[in-house]
């Protein structure tokens, strides 16, 4: 092993334990790095954020215990293995996205039909194909969105769960997926590649799949306008039509497909993560750009969540939980360091998505 490979090697198992020890000693072989450590702070909490990060980071160790400090010795080529909670949630989620919208559907169906009766609809809806390509592109979108915040970590070196999908008994069928970290942010440019990498990542999948939508739906011209449809258009739904709809007619009506609805929640999706407040992806990107003055525009954006309730509740719904977990996003381990001008970049292109995206009446 090269020296530069080495102090690759090093780099990354000082962000597993630097913020919790004082390594003494760091000792390398081809297969085993082997540290002495001192707890910074109390030693019982430490070593249990020590072993989870441990078991995250998929890496075999093993711990030494003395009175004042412990041997940490880590195999230096960590698994990838999914845990099995994670690979079970991710089948029931795309059970219930795939089955879920379709039932309800059938639920809410005019007229006063029985339970065997709408069970017997959504088999057969289901036989016909029905939400297929639905549950392709939700869970396509989903997926990327997350990976890319899993990538991102881990080539910063921040330790993460593997995704946890969340199935849900609502009209897509999902709560969307989270990830778990289980290791600080050391500088505002880890802080932005996080928070940005996956909205920009699940932003451009959930694009692909509206381009198409819209490419594939059926145009209805009219010879006046009317109101069509019930959801909200963000800026990007109104650059797509312009560029791909082709009609003699000044007014049209475009038929509302699966890919277009994926896309649709796909961008609500990514303008609700982007929201700069608290540890939302935006108020990592937000907080990594501006450091503490994100504290003051968290106040504004909940002050427009509260006054864009009353054209759309659902964003009252979001500020209470702003109000909840917390607006202000905690600092970095070293706030100060200087930012590249990739990750200045990265972090205004995702802002750019969430004005593109974000529309302040999603439900017309």
């Amino acid at each position: 092993m090269n020296q530069n490979d080495l102090d690759k090697k090093n780099h990354a198992v000082y962000k597993l334990v630097g913020d919790l020890y004082n390594i003494t000693a760091i000792y390398n072989t081809n297969d085993e790095t082997i540290l002495t450590l001192f707890p910074i702070y109390n030693n019982k909490i430490s070593l249990k954020h020590l072993k989870d990060r441990m078991k995250l980071a998929g890496y075999t160790y093993s711990i030494q215990e003395d009175d004042d400090h412990l041997v940490l010795k880590i195999n230096s080529k960590p698994s990838f293995k999914i845990p099995p909670l994670n690979i079970v949630l991710f089948f029931i989620t795309l059970f219930s996205v795939y089955v879920v919208p379709v039932f309800l559907q059938n639920y809410y169906q005019d007229g006063a039909v029985s339970f065997s009766q709408i069970i017997s609809a959504t088999y057969q809806a289901l036989l016909d194909g029905q939400n297929i390509l639905f549950t392709i592109a939700m869970i396509s979108i989903l997926f990327v969105h997350e990976m890319g915040h899993y990538v991102a970590s881990r080539k910063r070196h921040i330790i993460t769960s593997w995704p946890y999908f969340i199935p849900a008994p609502n009209i897509i069928g999902t709560f969307g997926a989270i990830i778990k970290s289980k290791s600080p942010f050391w500088n505002r440019r880890d802080l932005i590649e996080v928070g940005a990498w996956g909205p920009i990542a699940g932003w451009v999948v959930a694009l692909g799949w509206t381009v198409y939508g819209i490419a594939t739906a059926t145009v209805t011209p009219l010879e006046f306008p009317v109101e069509s449809g019930y959801l909200g258009e963000p800026l990007i739904f109104k650059i797509l039509t312009f560029i791909f709809i082709e009609s003699n007619s000044e007014h049209y009506v475009i038929e509302l497909n699966e890919a277009i609805f994926a896309g649709w929640v796909g961008m609500l999706v990514t303008a609700i993560n982007m929201l700069p407040i608290g540890q939302l992806d935006g108020g990592h990107v937000v907080y990594g750009l501006l450091k503490k003055k994100q504290h003051f525009i968290s106040y504004i954006a909940m002050g427009g969540l509260f006054v864009l309730g009353f054209e759309s509740p659902i964003w009252w719904m979001f500020a209470l939980m702003g109000i909840v977990f917390g607006m202000k996003h905690p600092s970095t381990l070293q706030d100060s360091k200087k930012l590249s001008t990739t990750a200045i970049i990265l972090g205004l292109s995702s802002l750019l998505i969430f004005l593109l995206s974000f529309t302040p009446r999603p439900f017309q």
